[in-house]
């Protein structure tokens, strides 16, 4: 009996690699791997002890905003502490692309991500397309009253009633700060600061919830921190800008000179598994690979209307927020 359950219980790990990995791949490591998350605790948690499970490798993980995560990266560029960065915008770890390395993946093959070639990149986020969104308190606001694009926020009928995170400590507020620059400018973005009636907030997270709890009519968020209040049928509404909205990719980076090297490989490989997509579905993220259905309740793709986002003015960090802050200091 014990042998026919240890036969069982092999065979269930075999099918368990077999579904992560498309082709043959190695996915048994020992020792530690170090990842730097800017995504949310239980997501992470989920993902990582499916890894530990698959690979018996263990992981070490500090979180932190994005801003935080990849200043503490060029803190240690000396002597680096983490292996991996995940969860964090692209915008965002470019400013310290020199301290991450290029990979191409070994563990797939290009077409589950809609491609014809797998690149060799520092920066790779597959097919993944996220949006920011405009989250909407139907207590607060009648429909006549939506706000259906970035230009409407500046409409002093909405003055005080904005939950916006601040772009210096959110990827997800700069993010949105750099997507109302290009489509926009500055002057605008002065205008909807005088909105803001003097108001942001710390965190990326406290904004759709403040704006469920009815403390605020309108919520400036990403899709997945939508998730759980239209779940838990909370008296909101979720709408994608008519003008184009801001895509989200946080590719995984590696780091140049990490502790365990071999190890972050690994776990990047996971990263792009069937897997893993799956995990990230179920959390309200759109997933790296066209084989994994959106999550439930967000439109596919195609539906929605995405700008042209230039990541090389959202890449200029320190010119994006001197402006920022001067507008602040002066209203």
């Amino acid at each position: 009996m014990k042998r026919l359950l240890a036969l069982l219980l092999a065979m269930t790990m075999l099918l368990a690699a077999g579904a992560l990995a498309e082709g043959e791949f190695n996915w048994q490591g020992t020792g530690t791997v170090s990842v730097y998350s800017g995504n949310p605790a239980d997501y992470t948690e989920e993902m990582v002890a499916t890894f530990m499970e698959l690979t018996g490798v263990k992981v070490d993980v500090v979180y932190g905003g994005g801003g935080e995560l990849v200043a503490r990266i060029g803190a240690e560029a000396e002597n680096p502490m983490a292996d991996i960065v995940i969860g964090v915008s692209g915008d965002v770890t470019a400013r310290q692309a020199d301290n991450f390395e290029s990979y191409k993946l070994q563990s797939v093959t290009p077409d589950v991500f809609g491609l014809e070639e797998l690149p060799e990149t520092k920066f790779f986020a597959g097919a993944g397309k996220n949006a920011m969104v405009i989250m909407i308190n139907t207590d607060l606001l009648s429909e006549e009253d939506y706000p259906k694009t970035w230009a409407d926020l500046v409409d002093e009928k909405y003055r005080g009633k904005i939950a916006f995170v601040d772009p210096s400590a959110s990827s997800s507020g700069y993010i949105q700060l750099s997507g109302m620059v290009q489509l926009y400018g500055w002057e605008f973005v002065e205008k909807f600061y005088q909105n803001l009636d003097g108001k942001l907030q710390s965190s990326s997270g406290a904004v759709p919830k403040l704006c469920a709890d009815g403390e605020y009519a309108i919520a400036l968020t990403y899709e997945a921190g939508t998730k759980d209040y239209v779940a838990a049928g909370a008296n909101v509404k979720v709408i994608y800008p008519e003008d184009g909205t801001m895509p989200i990719a946080s590719p995984p980076v590696l780091v140049k000179g990490g502790p365990n090297p071999e190890n972050a490989r690994l776990f990047y490989e996971f990263l792009f598994s069937k897997a893993c997509d799956e995990i990230t579905t179920k959390y309200g993220f759109v997933g790296n690979r066209v084989d994994v259905p959106t999550p439930e309740g967000v439109p596919p793709r195609e539906s929605v209307k995405f700008m042209d986002y230039d990541y090389a003015i959202s890449g200029d960090n320190v010119t994006m927020m001197e402006h920022w802050n001067e507008i602040v200091i002066n209203n």
